[in-house]
């Protein structure tokens, strides 16, 4: 699928288009990513969190992630070749 990429060049590619994130404390946010900083830490907007358990959904108009607590998270694969061909097209690091 996606060859490995730094994290930070998929983010700042990623601004302004649909992300899920998942937080070490199993809650999911899936929104629109506004925002990042080097340290990963993330505004994201028009989010739905979901409870860790699944049971429980809530609509939540923007949220601050802290970088730290972030498990994993996913973005839409055309954000991954729109890295790949800034890279190939010698385009900036993250």
């Amino acid at each position: 699928f996606l060859r490995a990429m730094l994290p930070l060049s998929l983010l700042k590619t990623a601004i302004n288009t649909p992300i899920l994130v998942e937080l070490k404390t199993g809650q999911t946010y899936n929104g629109t990513l506004h925002s990042i900083d080097s340290w990963m830490n993330m505004n994201l907007t028009s989010c739905v969190l979901t409870s860790a358990d699944g049971s429980e959904f809530w609509e939540v108009e923007s949220v601050y992630l802290r970088g730290s607590g972030i498990k994993y998270f996913r973005v839409q694969e055309e954000v991954g070749e729109r890295v790949k061909a800034e890279e190939r097209d010698g385009g900036g690091r993250g």
